[in-house]
């Protein structure tokens, strides 16, 4: 027989923790935590009333992948919140300062579960649950015999009596004095979070039924699959996939009867917005085609508590920026209710008040950075009530309209904060302070949920296959959870520059090819912030990238040895994803300086940028003669484009990558190196185009992360390419914080 290495029950106090359920009771509430939360408390336990140092956590916990210490300050943060743990007087978890942790009170070990715990996911055999339990009379084992009592002791004995029935004396007293005086203030009430969602996968985008009692989100399970909307009662295990369509669905948004609920699809037929009807006999249908997808996951969809409208994200002709478009439920018409400014990525994430008069939404400078703004349901200028130009991820209404929530990196990490809709300095919620984002409010405010994730990063070395399997050898170079990605490669092979959050802020790192050797080459993080997307130079001696200064993407350069990175680009626009030219003299660009995106190009040592493209364009590669212009596309497009490197009409000549994973392909001497998603699993493959031939020469184990990239060794049959695994998203619960 198999032997299996179980993880038994202990004690905390009054505390049950259950390593099998990851899960923590005490009386009737039950906490499930992640496994990485409850692997940190199994390393603590295990050296109870010891001081356990950083590293030994993370070296255990996190075995062979680079984490930085807010990872396992995220799950001691959980662990405190759970506890009811207080950090400046502690009675569960004390921080010793620069060194690590210490588990104050001893574990003590159960050798069953109690049977009057609530189950965890599946109900207990019935022979389990008529077990006794290890604490009651008929589990324990009868006393010794007590022990003789002589001389002196007896006199102990009489004085220990004494004082007991003094103690009991005193406590009477004091209880009927508490009984009988009147409580100054009330307690303030315990704020309880549970995770409500355990799927394996990522679930995203919780909604609220009206009444409160179901919870619709988007789940995109860990088998490569579309992502579907799912519904799930409040306190109940069951999930009803709202539909049986084929194609991706994207925000639901509930109508004000909880009878229906809108979505956004996208399918190889084309977008739509459609309205389910749960009632029986359910029914789907389409009801309006939007312009395209314009960053459907950060959410873009809202129903009006009237039911008579729609708030919709939408992006329309040529115009470089997404608004927010309101739509008559009944004629269909839309009207634009927001022009964001000249040069912004645009507005996102629409949500309505409780008495429709008001819509708040996130206006995006570019990339993710954005601030919250609200304006009238009927038009008018928006208010903007936050200043940051920082990361946001989801934003909702309190249930008095008074105030909105939302998450921000404001403070380093994904956060929930609150910001009174007069403005002022938003404050930090007292749930929600790691990795939270995309909060959802009940309308009678009992409830509040966000999503928590995580992921592992990293770079992969993919070697082309030389048998007919085409299947490929992968070597992992670098991880971490810290998003590792876009590599390039330096000319000599020996090196590679990649983008990563590992020093707390994105940044640009340099690495050796075995990954063993790694530095920090950028460190702005002033008024210079988020630097990505680099490009090393063919001499070898300089890196591009993109960084953030005063609200806008702009283009950099950077010795290799380090130094004061070179603005190359300006102005109240953004310029992002810079390439270097085969010769060295020139960069392309992504840039919407004409009000809509195109690709540009400029002179290393200066000049006017000029737009190489009439539409839409981004990582620009010339070939290696100079002779021709390579590009993808950044909006919802398809594959790659061709035009003479002097000027020309451009010409697609592949349908790969799929849109959103324009980064993963390279022009090499052999021919362009791509992601090709038409095989049966994702695969790297290779086209010529003088025969105008493709050949898949590797397969992939899994498809990589969105955006990029894909960077080729010399000879372009190796690669390294961006990876993410063991990622998982959930949605938690919060109850009684409003």
């Amino acid at each position: 027989m198999t032997q299996v290495n179980r993880k038994p029950p202990f004690a905390l106090e009054d505390w049950i923790v259950e390593p099998e359920f990851n899960q923590l009771t005490r009386g009737n509430a039950t906490h499930r935590v992640e496994p990485k939360v409850m692997s940190v408390l199994l390393r603590l336990a295990s050296q109870a009333q010891h001081v356990v140092s950083k590293d030994e956590i993370l070296r255990a916990v996190w075995p062979g992948t680079f984490v930085t210490e807010d990872a396992l300050t995220r799950c001691i943060s959980v662990l405190r919140h759970i506890l009811e743990d207080d950090l400046r007087n502690p009675r569960f978890i004390k921080t010793v300062p620069k060194v690590g942790y210490c588990l104050l009170i001893a574990a003590r070990t159960l050798e069953t579960a109690p049977t009057d715990l609530p189950a965890p996911d599946s109900p207990k055999p019935l022979e389990e649950r008529q077990h006794p339990s290890p604490h009651s009379p008929s589990a324990e084992t009868a006393p010794a015999a007590p022990p003789t009592v002589q001389g002196s002791d007896k006199r102990v004995i009489r004085i220990l009596i004494g004082t007991v029935a003094l103690s009991l004396t005193l406590a009477a007293g004091i209880v009927l004095w508490v009984v009988h005086t009147p409580r100054a203030k009330s307690t303030p009430p315990t704020i309880r979070t549970f995770q409500l969602t355990t799927e394996a996968g990522e679930q995203s985008r919780p909604a609220f039924s009206p009444d409160g009692k179901r919870l619709a989100f988007v789940w995109a399970k860990d088998d490569g699959s579309r992502q579907h909307i799912y519904i799930k009662e409040m306190g109940g295990e069951s999930l009803l996939r709202l539909t049986d369509l084929p194609d991706s669905e994207y925000s639901p948004a509930w109508s004000p009867d909880g009878k229906k609920i809108a979505f956004l699809s996208s399918s190889d037929a084309g977008l739509g917005l459609y309205v389910a009807s749960l009632s029986a006999p359910p029914s789907v249908r389409k009801i309006y085609v939007p312009g395209e997808i314009k960053r459907w996951e950060e959410g873009a969809l809202s129903w009006s508590p009237d039911g008579k409208s729609f708030a919709l994200v939408d992006h329309v002709g040529a115009q470089a920026s997404s608004s927010i478009y309101l739509i008559n439920v009944e004629t269909l018409r839309a009207r634009e209710l927001t022009t964001p400014p000249p040069g912004w990525e645009g507005d996102i994430d629409p949500v309505f008040s409780s008495d429709g008069t008001k819509i708040a939404f996130l206006r995006v400078t570019e990339g993710w950075n954005a601030d919250v703004y609200w304006l009238p349901t009927s038009g008018g200028e928006p208010h903007q009530i936050t200043h940051d130009d920082k990361k946001m991820n989801g934003i909702a209404w309190s249930s008095d309209n008074q105030s909105i929530v939302f998450s921000s990196d404001r403070a380093g990490q994904d956060a929930l904060w609150k910001v009174s809709l007069k403005g002022g300095a938003p404050e930090r919620m007292p749930v929600g302070s790691e990795d939270a984002t995309q909060p959802a409010i009940s309308l009678n405010g009992n409830n509040l949920a966000f999503v928590q994730g995580s992921a592992v990063f990293g770079i992969l070395r993919v070697s082309a296959s030389t048998n007919a399997s085409r299947e490929t050898r992968e070597s992992l170079i670098v991880s971490s959870t810290a998003q590792d990605s876009a590599p390039s490669i330096s000319p000599d092979g020996a090196r590679f520059a990649f983008q990563s959050w590992r020093s707390g802020s994105r940044q640009i790192w340099l690495s050796s090819i075995d990954g063993h050797t790694l530095r920090q080459l950028t460190e702005l993080d002033g008024v210079i912030s988020g630097s990505g997307s680099p490009s090393w130079s063919p001499d070898g001696g300089q890196i591009l990238f993109d960084a953030r200064i005063y609200g806008h993407a702009h283009i950099f350069v950077i010795a290799v040895d380090g130094g004061n990175p070179k603005q190359l680009t300006f102005g109240d626009v953004n310029d992002i994803v810079p390439r270097w030219s085969a010769d060295g003299h020139s960069i392309y660009f992504r840039s919407n300086r004409s009000d809509r995106w195109q690709l540009w190009k400029l002179p290393v040592q200066g000049g006017t940028p000029q737009a190489v493209t009439s539409d839409d364009g981004i990582v620009g590669y010339e070939s290696p003669d100079g002779k021709w212009l390579y590009f993808a596309r950044g909006d919802e497009s398809n594959g790659i484009w061709r035009m003479p490197a002097s000027g020309g009409e451009a010409v697609r000549i592949l349908d790969q990558p799929m849109a959103g994973y324009w980064g993963y392909w390279a022009v090499t001497p052999s021919g362009i190196c791509f992601l090709d998603q038409r095989q049966s699993t994702p695969s790297i493959s290779i086209y010529d185009p003088v025969s105008q031939k493709t050949t898949v020469i590797a397969k992939l184990n899994r498809l990589p992360p969105l955006f990029s990239g894909l960077t080729a060794l010399e000879g372009g049959r190796e690669f390294l390419i961006s990876n993410k695994y063991d990622a998982g998203s959930h949605i938690s619960i919060a109850q009684g914080v409003f």
